[in-house]
C-alpha cells in the first residue's frame, strides 16, 4: 500500500500524542479514498479495527502492551477532529471519517497527464481525418463519458452517507431494534427524500404516541414490528386511531336502592292485616312462665 502524506498534516500532526499520531498515519490515512477524500465506506474501520491495529506485542522491557480500549480510541478521534485532521460523518457500528488535509496531488495515481501527454507527442500527425467535425464529436462524447465515471463515484458515496444519515435518524427513534443490517437494505431501496423521511418520522411518532396512550389505560397492544418490516410494508401509511374502551366499574348515577318485589295481588289493607295477625298468633304462643316462679 502506498499513499504520501503532505506538510499541512505533519504540521497537523505536531504536538499531537503519539497514540493520535500513530492511528492517523497507520489506522486512517492508508485507507482513504482518493476521490473523496473519505474512509470507511469501500473499506469499513471501527473502533475494535482501530484498536487491533495499534496492538503491542509484550516483549520484555516494554511496560505497556496489548490493545487500547474503546474509550482511548473514541477520544483519539475527538481529539484527531479537534486538530482539523479529520471530521466525523457517522458514530455508528463502523466510523466515517473525512480526512480534510490530504492532498490527492501528491498521489502518484492521480497526477493527470503524464501517460497521456507522451502519447500525444509520440503519435505522428501526418493522417488527417476526413470528418473532422465527427472526431470533434467523438472526443467531446469520450471527455463527458470521462466526466461522468469520474464522478459517479462520488455521487454513491456522497448519496450513501446522506442515507446512512437518515436511517439514523430512524433507527434512534424506532422502539424496536432489531436486524439493522436488513432495516437498513429496505431503507436503501426506499431512498426516502427529506420530505418523506419527515413523513415517516411523523407517522412513526403517533404510532408511538397512542401505543403508549393505549397502554396507560390498561389496554392490550400488540407487539412492534421488525424495523425492516415496518419499512417493506410501509407502515407510516397507516391511519393511526386511538379508541379507548374506558370501564366504568362502580359507577352508578343515583342512589343504590333495593326495590321489593311487588305482588300484583297484594292489597295494602289485607297485607296489613295478615301481617298484625301473624305477629299476634305469634305472641299467643308465648308462654309466661313467671307465674310458676312464683
Amino acid at each position: 500500500m502506498y499513499f504520501t502524506v503532505n506538510d499541512n498534516e505533519l504540521d497537523a500532526l505536531c504536538g499531537l500524542s503519539y497514540i493520535q499520531q500513530i492511528t492517523y498515519l497507520r489506522g486512517i490515512r492508508p485507507y482513504m479514498d482518493r476521490n473523496t477524500f473519505i474512509v470507511g465506506i469501500k473499506r469499513r474501520i471501527s473502533y475494535q479495527s482501530l484498536a487491533e491495529t495499534l496492538y503491542i506485542e509484550p516483549h520484555q522491557g516494554i511496560t505497556e502492551s496489548g490493545s487500547p480500549s474503546r474509550q482511548q480510541i473514541r477520544r483519539v478521534i475527538k481529539g484527531l477532529e479537534r486538530a482539523g485532521l479529520i471530521v466525523i460523518q457517522s458514530l455508528d457500528k463502523h466510523l466515517i471519517l473525512k480526512c480534510l488535509l490530504a492532498d490527492i496531488s501528491y498521489c502518484v495515481q492521480n497526477k493527470p497527464g503524464t501517460n497521456p501527454t507522451q502519447q500525444a507527442d509520440t503519435k505522428p500527425h501526418a493522417v488527417i481525418p476526413v470528418n473532422t467535425r465527427g472526431a470533434e464529436d467523438t472526443e467531446v462524447k469520450a471527455d463527458i463519458d470521462k466526466t461522468l465515471k469520474a464522478d459517479t463515484p462520488h455521487i454513491k458515496e456522497n448519496n450513501y452517507i446522506y442515507l446512512l444519515q437518515r436511517f439514523d435518524h430512524f433507527w434512534r427513534m424506532y422502539p424496536e431494534k432489531k436486524s439493522r443490517e436488513r432495516a437498513f437494505e429496505i431503507f436503501t431501496q426506499i431512498n426516502p427524500d427529506e420530505p418523506l423521511l419527515q413523513r415517516m418520522l411523523q407517522a412513526l411518532d403517533q404510532q408511538i404516541k397512542a401505543r403508549t396512550e393505549k397502554e396507560a389505560h390498561g389496554e392490550w397492544v400488540p407487539a412492534w414490528k421488525f424495523p425492516a418490516n415496518w419499512l417493506s410494508q410501509k407502515c407510516w401509511e397507516d391511519e393511526v386511531k386511538v379508541e379507548l374502551t374506558q370501564e366504568k366499574r362502580n359507577e352508578k348515577c343515583g342512589t343504590n336502592t333495593k326495590s321489593r318485589a311487588i305482588d300484583p295481588f297484594w292489597t295494602p289493607e289485607t297485607g296489613d292485616t295478615a301481617i298484625n295477625g301473624e305477629d299476634e298468633y305469634q305472641q299467643s304462643n308465648v308462654i309466661n312462665l313467671q307465674c310458676y316462679r312464683q
